[in-house]
């Protein structure tokens, strides 16, 4: 995207979205065990969704170790749990006149929990636990049966306090995240570090923009300022936008390529490189109707030469979503797929904010996701090709105030769709680059936090959950 215009984009939502964390690391094992409150309300991964028929504790809270715990005596009361793991446990009262639920995972057989005590328990206690799961995300059903333990008797009712999930701590990535999760932050080491800081989480990836004026500019590595000190090649990734020419229209020679892969490959030798990105949006790498050929040829050219001086170098296909170019004179080719070219590419990336029309609602994600040349699209590509998909970039939009502007809901929706698709593929999604841009053009950033503020602590809140 970096410095372009935009369209106006409309609508905004305000969810709810809490949770308590406590997360414990137990190296030697490599589980962590997170902790989803019933204060965590939503339908995220790492809250609880209750329907109606709960209340909150009154009199007795102190029995929950932070003071809140809900409970319900009306049958076919549900509370859902999305979580990211390989066990559950839940935790509540049991008392001599508690009933019986049942739990059910991911749609499967439900399994009686029995609430019953002969005396009230003084605290909060396991109720239940899950059997070992495949690593990945889940959905538990919590749901009030009409039926009771014989010994039960005066009333009828159970208790949610909390859920307690382990996971596999084993992820390759500073983040604990199952891909590498960066982003692009403003060219600046410090400015990343502080990013990373504030999230609780280090950044995996470092997105950055050579300039593209001409090729002794492109050929600058001035970028590397992006880098911070934390940054280990071996383990992290660096994301290189690279056009396919110059803004001065200059192909360049073999040696220009070359040089570029050389400069690139001394900051990552295994650097992503994000040939022509943002080919059917914009003007730096715009392939038009009817010259997709050229286009092509260029990408390929560029894709041999780089490989050539750099062979760990990957290689990106990098499209936007949908069909967002137009222009009357020289239109963009609408079916990005068409300039793919097989043998010469590592990755397939998608760049993707929170477009018309905003993630607001679950019909409005649905069309992003589900739409010709939307997120499914280019995923079900990717996985045709047998290659990884990746998000490079990503961020709310507050530039214009018919935009999604500071949309927390665009965050629950973008990492609940990488969850599962990573759940039915592990390893699938290969990195997650946010645009933490502040700069007018785009007030994309959710740090600083003044900007978003509740998209922030969103974003913030997912990453916490999700790493273990």
């Amino acid at each position: 995207m970096k410095r372009l215009g935009w369209v106006a984009l409309v609508g905004a939502l305000a969810l709810t979205f809490s949770s308590v964390l406590a997360v414990q690391q137990n190296a030697e094992a490599a589980v962590a065990t997170t902790t989803i409150q019933d204060t965590a309300q939503g339908t995220g991964v790492g809250q609880v969704q209750f329907s109606a028929g709960w209340s909150p504790c009154s009199g007795n809270c102190t029995k929950a170790p932070d003071n809140s715990f809900q409970w319900t005596s009306t049958a076919g009361s549900s509370a859902t749990v999305r979580f990211s793991g390989h066990q559950i446990k839940l935790f509540g009262v049991k008392e001599p006149w508690a009933y019986i639920a049942t739990a059910a995972i991911d749609g499967g057989t439900a399994v009686d929990v029995d609430y019953y005590a002969a005396e009230v328990t003084a605290t909060t206690v396991e109720v239940y636990s899950s059997p070992t799961l495949t690593e990945g995300s889940h959905t538990l059903v919590l749901t009030m049966t009409n039926r009771k333990n014989p010994a039960s008797s005066g009333g009828n009712s159970i208790t949610f306090d909390r859920a307690e999930v382990a996971s596999d701590t084993s992820s390759p990535h500073a983040s604990g995240l199952p891909w590498s999760d960066g982003g692009y932050f403003m060219h600046d080491g410090d400015n990343a570090a502080a990013f990373a800081n504030w999230r609780g989480r280090p950044v995996d990836n470092i997105v950055v923009f050579p300039a593209r004026e001409a090729w002794n500019n492109l050929l600058s590595t001035w970028w590397t300022q992006s880098i911070p000190s934390s940054f280990s090649a071996g383990r992290d990734d660096l994301i290189v936008s690279i056009p396919l020419w110059t803004q001065d229209n200059d192909l360049g020679t073999d040696a220009n390529w070359s040089e570029l892969a050389q400069g690139i490959a001394e900051a990552d030798p295994n650097a992503y490189v994000r040939l022509g990105w943002e080919m059917n949006c914009c003007e730096f790498s715009k392939a038009k109707a009817g010259q997709e050929a050229a286009w092509r040829n260029q990408f390929s050219r560029a894709a041999t030469l780089l490989k050539a001086t750099a062979p760990g170098l990957k290689i990106v296909f990098n499209p936007n979503e949908g069909t967002s170019g137009y222009d009357e004179d020289e239109p963009f080719v609408e079916d990005a797929s068409t300039l793919f070219v097989d043998g010469k590419v590592d990755v397939i990336a998608l760049d993707a904010y929170d477009w018309y029309p905003a993630y607001n609602s679950d019909g409005n994600a649905d069309n992003h996701f589900t739409k010709q040349y939307g997120w499914n699209w280019w995923y079900n590509f990717a996985r045709s090709k047998g290659l990884p998909f990746a998000i490079a970039e990503f961020s709310v939009y507050s530039r214009s105030p018919d935009s999604g502007g500071d949309n927390p809901a665009y965050f629950t929706y973008v990492y609940n769709w990488l969850a599962s698709k990573n759940t039915t593929t592990p390893g699938s999604i290969a990195f997650v680059s946010v645009f933490n841009e502040a700069d007018p053009y785009c007030l994309c950033n959710v740090y600083p936090t003044d900007t978003n503020p509740n998209a922030a602590a969103r974003y913030r809140s997912i990453i916490q959950a999700l790493s273990q």
